[in-house]
């Protein structure tokens, strides 16, 4: 992990940042593995948070409608130029009235 003190000092706590300005090595490395027991705990409620899960599936479903649209519009698209090439080198319909 790369030590950014520039961005971490805007995230923490002013108090934070004095308090521990002078840190020993021993209290910093203890409060390191406190940090990241803090995060698995907290990365693990989230993975069973039922509203989250509820929430995060209720968002899939609505955007796979919106995708399923764009997915059709584009297909529409696609189809339309390929038969607009089709026409414009008169392998189709050769009486249109575009073939003048």
């Amino acid at each position: 992990m790369s030590v950014d003190s520039g961005k971490a000092k805007k995230v923490l706590s002013e108090s934070f940042v004095e308090n521990h300005a002078d840190v020993p090595e021993d209290e910093a490395q203890a409060l390191v593995v406190k940090s990241l027991q803090k995060i698995k705990v907290l990365e693990e409620e989230k993975k069973s948070d039922a509203k989250l899960t509820a929430a995060t599936q209720i968002k899939k479903d609505l955007e796979a409608g919106y995708g399923s649209a764009i997915q059709y519009e584009k297909a529409k698209i696609s189809f339309l130029l390929e038969k607009i090439e089709e026409i414009q080198a008169d392998e189709v319909n050769p009486t249109s009235g575009l073939n003048v």
